[in-house]
Formats: structure tokens, C-alpha cells, sequence
């Protein structure tokens, strides 16, 4: 019977323990938590650490427990080799995640707040968890970079599956292109001007921003000399001549800016009378007969 009692006694102290060690951590992350709030005004990058942090806590907190009911001997090693194989042994998704998620951290492939596309899924990353990333879809049946509104999580292993593409992480922005065709007896020396004029006018505000986080990423990386000016390609094909005007855009800018650039241009063609924005035509020069006069052209032969 007494020791029974004392079993009783060490399970009690044990669970109140645990429950300690459990508050604490809570509290030690809050406190973590409101003074990177405070002292970070970057959003994207606050929720980054705060991602790590809480991670880095919950491990903590977990190892804490552990040690309270294994003890630091040989039972506590014993256990983690037997706890370690069995997870292996059921779930290699599971480490393939975790693998994925310290991969995540340690290379800096993405943090919140980023636009991304992971295999198939393109978004804003909300959360990065040690098993999952979550995002908020944009693309699949809206057209563009606008949100879906469907809240996506992808295992953290997909990114040892493919590529993954970040839009924002190191400069921000993107090259963006509107292609145009014009009909060969259109002023398109006029049109070019009018579409380098509109490109030039949207890129005002934000070309030195774009040209010195080049520059920067362009001292870090072995990347080749490149303009950020808009530009005109001119293109002859067999039916027109194809202006494509290639311009930089914010990622998540680029479908609105593209859909003013395309309304102001066809509005500024429209008062052009030298310049004619060219379509696919088709000349039919005759049909098969169909079967019904086939039949009477026999019938009357």
C-alpha cells in the first residue's frame, strides 16, 4: 500500500509539473510574441518570427514534458530511440514534412507573407507550421492574381517534390508584357511610341525602388546586367506586325495595372486614325454540298 501511495504522489507531482512546464512555455511565448510586435513594424516579417518562436517554444515545451516523466537516464534515451524508429516506421510523410519545414526555415525558400507557388498551389503564404504551409489561393478560376478565397495548406515535403517559385521574396517585382497586333498599313512606328509612352508613365513611381533592389540582389547574386525601362519588341508575322510592350510591375500589382494599361491603349487607338488594332479574319471561298442536295443532284442526273 505505500507504494502505491508514492506511485500516486510522483504521477501527481509529474502532472502538475507538466502542467508548469506547460503554462510557462505559454506565457514565455506571449511575452516573446508582444515584444517582437512591438520592436518589428515589418508585417510579413513579424509573423515570420513569430512562426519560429512559437516552434521553437512548442519543441521546448515538449522536451521539458518528456524529461519530467523519463528522467534524463538511460529510460528517457531508450525512449526517444523507440519513439523515433516508430514514427519513421509509420510515417516517413511525417519526417519528410519536418525535413521540408527545417529546409523551409534554414534556406529562407519562403516566408509569411510571400507569394509563392508550390507545385500546383499559388498564394500568399499565411502560415508556415512543422508539418504544413498554409496559403491563401489566388489564380485556379479567376483569372490573374486575385484570391479565390479558399485557404490552401500543402505538406512542408512538396518543396523537396518540385520547384518552388517565390514572386516577392528578394526584389518584389515582376516583368510583365501586353502584346498588341497592328495591320501593315498602320502607323505602327505611332503605335509603339504610344504604348513606350503609357509604360513609361506606369513605371514612373516605382522605377528607382525597382532599379536599386535590382541592384542589390544583383550584389548578391551572379545575375547578368538588365533594364528595368520599358521596352518595345516588334514582331512580323504573316498576317501583322505584333508590338509586345515589356514593362515592370509589383507582384501583386500586375493584374491591375495590366488591365489599365490595356484600356487606356485602346482608347488612345481609337482616336489614332493611322493605327488599326488587327484580328484574326477568315474568308470562306465555298462549302461542301450538303448531303440532302447531293441525294437530288443524282436523282436528277
Amino acid at each position: 500500500m505505500p507504494s502505491i501511495a508514492i506511485d500516486y504522489v510522483s504521477i501527481g507531482y509529474k502532472l502538475l509539473a507538466s502542467l508548469a512546464v506547460a503554462a510557462a512555455t505559454y506565457i514565455a511565448y506571449r511575452v516573446v510574441r508582444d515584444i517582437l510586435r512591438r520592436r518589428i513594424s515589418d508585417k510579413a516579417h513579424f509573423h515570420t518570427l513569430r512562426m519560429l518562436v512559437r516552434n521553437a517554444f512548442f519543441f521546448a515545451g515538449g522536451a521539458a514534458v518528456l524529461i519530467i516523466w523519463l528522467g534524463l537516464g538511460s529510460n528517457f534515451a531508450v525512449a526517444m530511440g523507440i519513439l523515433g524508429a516508430g514514427i519513421a516506421f509509420a510515417s516517413q510523410e511525417i519526417i519528410g514534412s519536418f525535413a521540408g519545414y527545417l529546409n523551409i526555415v534554414t534556406s529562407s525558400i519562403y516566408r509569411i507573407g510571400d507569394r509563392v507557388r508550390i507545385g500546383d498551389v499559388v498564394g500568399d503564404v499565411m502560415d508556415i507550421t512543422i508539418m504544413r504551409t498554409t496559403v491563401m489561393e489566388i489564380g485556379e478560376w479567376v483569372r490573374a492574381d486575385q484570391y479565390t478565397g479558399r485557404i490552401v495548406t500543402v505538406a512542408n515535403r512538396a518543396v523537396f517534390a518540385g520547384p518552388v517559385y517565390n514572386y516577392t521574396q528578394h526584389w518584389g517585382y515582376v516583368w510583365d508584357e501586353i502584346t498588341l497586333p497592328f495591320t501593315y498599313d498602320s502607323d505602327w512606328r505611332l503605335a509603339g511610341e504610344i504604348m513606350l509612352s503609357h509604360g513609361h508613365e506606369y513605371t514612373a513611381d516605382l522605377h528607382q525602388d525597382a532599379v536599386q533592389k535590382l541592384q542589390d540582389m544583383m550584389a548578391r547574386y551572379p545575375l547578368q546586367e538588365t533594364q528595368v525601362e520599358p521596352t518595345i519588341y516588334l514582331t512580323m508575322t504573316d498576317n501583322w506586325v505584333e508590338m509586345a510592350l515589356r514593362y515592370v510591375v509589383r507582384a501583386r500589382e500586375r493584374r491591375s495595372v495590366k488591365a489599365q494599361l490595356h484600356r487606356e491603349l485602346l482608347q488612345h487607338f481609337e482616336a489614332e486614325e493611322t493605327i488599326h488594332v488587327a484580328s484574326a479574319t477568315f474568308e470562306i471561298v465555298g462549302l461542301p454540298a450538303l448531303q440532302g442536295e447531293l441525294k437530288l443532284r443524282k436523282h436528277e442526273e
